[in-house]
């Protein structure tokens, strides 16, 4: 039976309602005064004319032009108001049972009374709610509120004893209300057949959700679902429920893990795979600790496969040496590339090797930590391989939610601070050809972070005591950056007796070039942030040719040329080249310049990787991009950050977007406002340069309530700014300004995302 809740006792919230149905419906009674008469037609005619026909498109919050509306109502109309309140609410559990309480007593104290907290319909067993109506619920309160009053004002108007056959009978009562004015688009009519008859409706407050389900278990196509009427769709779920039961002998859900997986499309999953005996996974110590610290581990991996996508979920198991399972999780962020082959040997040869690039958000050490073992997953999955030939093979839809929730269910992992020593590097690797890259794309996109993470590791060592030799030098280049700094310059010397002399000093580049030229056998790299915001030309003078990968030069362990291309530089007249060993990282910010107007000379040079916003990287609370609103529902970040950015890119252009990196420690929605408050808002105010009406539509500020909005705007009347004035002398003006951070609400967030859908 529908009236069946997977993670809750529903029975106090139907008994509610039932109250409702034969103390307000039936007849004219009230639900929170017990012997009050408040839901006549002479009050809800009251209120029709009060709030109904008295649209207010005013400033202010709900509650506070909901009192404006009422300023001229009797206190028992207010009274009413607060019940109509309470039976909107009583379905939702995506507001708690508290906030439900304050709405209520706030708006039933207009009257003059207070109302005791201690009703058992105002309990929390009877406003735990029973599923999330959508953010649009609230931020579309006031039309599902007249709905509500506009329809029991309907039913009011029918001879008692039809009132109570409507009540008896579920299909009669849901003829009635679907044909009453705007019900088709309105979420109280799914809401009050299920509160009224839960045993003949479904827990389902969307008709697309409705569509979606029917047409993954019927063969129906969607587009068709859609055609049919709202009495056929809930016979045909009604006997889709009976079906499942009848096979399963126990009631369902359908919000149930098993069944969400199969009408709204369970994630992709891959198995990538990793054998010891291969590669020693030299950084596993430092990637477990930075998982666990909650910072993003980017690593390429081996993938045979050409199908994952960015944003499908990846497993790693470990083969080959025992133990063998599942020892780390997370996101495919790019999808599969060509590489050089991960043997150095194979890699000189030119060989490649196709790999994906994962966000892994969970590393675990089998010596140390729980892991999911193959044993287990043999017996639990036998028809799944766990022991691929190659990494990289698809996860069965049916298997993917299983295997979330046993890996869900491991303990954290924990770091021990005098274990957590940081990144080491991995053994250096014979020399294959030079690279000359530049990253480039808006910021927060996780450039820097992949230089860090994929690119540095590579040039350090651990030696012996525990000492870290770095083979790359960092560097950051800006307006006044010159020659003298990144190649050679003279620098004023002051001598013992005081007098000052030149001398000629290597700058950067050409430390870095001396090392590589001195160390032939392994690789080195100078890496260059902010690469486009210095002059290019000034920078590297004559080197620029030299950068070339056919012309650098490669030296025997003597130091003696053996090939390349070597220059005289101008200072210390030495013969200079730019060694084979060397390569040149780069990175750019598309927001401060587009690659299209990148000097020209470095664009021929330099191959270039694009990196953009991946809303997949972030993972959130649960792995999936969602986190706790603190109310009983989930945000999801990934959709809002898609949403924020398919705006921007359509006001302003892509280079503007706004990366990942901003969200991907966010874990609760204290963290997320903080991130809105004081990077998002900040960061749309200079891009638009403080024009609020374009950074209200990226927010969907233009649609919600003040109390629904991040950026607020308040009309000013000339009167109220300029005593004595009027608008022949002073037009009005509009106010804009930015929601306090403790004021911004979950749904002001949520309507960001779903006002799109």
């Amino acid at each position: 039976m529908s009236r069946h809740h997977p993670d809750r006792n529903p029975t106090p919230v139907f008994d509610a309602a039932a109250s409702w149905a034969t103390r307000c419906l039936a007849s004219d009674g009230s639900i929170l005064g017990e012997t009050q008469q408040l839901w006549t037609p002479e009050l809800l005619d009251e209120l029709d004319h009060a709030f109904v026909q008295n649209f207010s498109e005013g400033d202010g919050s709900f509650l506070e032009k909901l009192q404006k509306q009422l300023a001229s109502a009797t206190p028992a109309a207010r009274k009413l108001m607060a019940e109509a309140l309470w039976a909107l609410m009583l379905f939702q559990s995506n507001i708690t049972a508290d906030r439900k309480r304050a709405n209520i007593q706030t708006v039933w104290g207009w009257s003059g009374e207070n109302l005791d907290p201690g009703s058992p319909m105002l309990s929390d067993a009877a406003l735990v709610g029973l599923g999330s109506a959508g953010t649009a619920y609230n931020t579309q309160r006031w039309r599902e509120l007249a709905f509500l009053l506009t329809s029991v004002r309907a039913f009011k108007r029918k001879p008692a004893q039809e009132r109570r056959t409507l009540l008896e009978d579920g299909s009669q009562f849901a003829v009635w209300i679907r044909s009453l004015p705007d019900a088709g688009s309105r979420q109280f009519r799914h809401i009050c057949l299920h509160l009224l008859f839960p045993d003949e409706f479904e827990r389902i407050s969307s008709s697309a959700d409705k569509w979606s389900i029917l047409a993954s278990f019927t063969g129906e196509r969607e587009k068709d679902v859609k055609r049919w009427d709202d009495d056929r769709i809930d016979r045909e779920m009604l006997a889709l429920r009976r079906r499942l039961e009848s096979e399963r002998g126990a009631p369902i859900d359908f919000y149930d893990a098993d069944l969400v997986s199969r009408w709204r499309g369970a994630p992709k999953a891959w198995l990538l795979s990793w054998n010891p005996e291969n590669w020693a996974w030299e950084t596993l110590a430092a990637d477990r600790a930075a998982a666990a610290r909650g910072e993003p581990v980017v690593m390429p991996w081996r993938c045979a496969s050409s199908k994952p996508k960015e944003g499908d979920a990846a497993y790693l198991t470990r083969t080959g040496v025992a133990p063998r399972g599942i020892v780390a999780a997370g996101t495919i962020v790019k999808a599969p590339f060509e590489g050089p082959h991960y043997d150095p040997a194979r890699a000189d040869t030119g060989e490649v090797a196709s790999f994906v690039e994962v966000q892994f958000s969970v590393v675990r050490d089998v010596t140390r930590d729980k892991f999911v073992p193959r044993e287990v997953l043999t017996e639990r999955f036998p028809n799944q391989e766990w022991s691929p030939q190659g990494s990289g093979i698809q996860i069965d839809p049916t298997v993917t939610i299983a295997l979330a929730e046993l890996w869900n269910a491991l303990p954290a992992v924990t770091v021990d601070p005098a274990e957590d020593e940081g990144p080491v590097g991995v053994p250096a690797a014979r020399p294959s050809p030079p690279r000359n890259i530049i990253l480039y794309g808006p910021p927060g996109t996780g450039k820097t972070h992949r230089l860090q993470s994929v690119f540095m590791p590579g040039y350090e060592g651990r030696m012996a005591g525990g000492t870290v030799t770095r083979r790359f030098e960092f560097v950051t280049f800006h307006q006044n950056y010159s020659y003298e700094d990144f190649v050679e310059g003279i620098r004023p010397v002051v001598r013992p007796d005081g007098t000052v002399a030149y001398e000629v000093r290597p700058g950067v580049f050409k430390r870095i070039c001396e090392r590589a030229k001195a160390d032939p056998g392994r690789r080195y790299a100078v890496f260059i942030d902010e690469i486009n915001r210095g002059n290019i030309a000034k920078i590297f003078g004559e080197l620029i040719t030299l950068v070339e990968p056919d012309k650098r030069v490669v030296y025997d362990a003597s130091g003696r040329l053996l090939s390349g291309l070597e220059v005289t530089l101008p200072y210390s007249g030495e013969a200079f080249g730019v060694p084979a060993n060397l390569d040149v990282v780069g990175t750019m910010n598309t927001a401060d310049r587009s690659i299209a107007l990148l000097d020209a000379a470095l664009r021929r040079r330099f191959e270039f990787e694009e990196l953009v916003p991946l809303p997949n990287a972030l993972t959130g609370a649960d792995g999936n991009g969602c986190i706790p609103d603190g109310e009983g529902d989930e945000i999801d970040l990934r959709r809002l950050l898609a949403t924020i950015n398919r705006r921007i890119t359509h006001l302003a252009h892509r280079d503007q977007a706004i990366g990942h990196a901003s969200f991907v420690r966010v874990r609760d929605f204290p963290a997320l406002r903080r991130v809105l408050a004081r990077e998002v808002v900040p960061f749309l105010q200079e891009l638009f340069y403080d024009d609020w009406r374009r950074i209200q539509l990226v927010l969907a500020d233009h649609t919600g309530s003040l109390e629904h909005q991040l950026v607020r705007a308040k009309t000013v009347g000339v009167a109220e700014l300029f005593h004595g004035a009027n608008e022949d002398d002073v037009a009005e003006g509009t106010h804009y300004s930015v929601t306090p951070e403790p004021e911004i609400t979950p749904d002001a967030v949520r309507k960001i995302y779903e006002a799109l859908e």
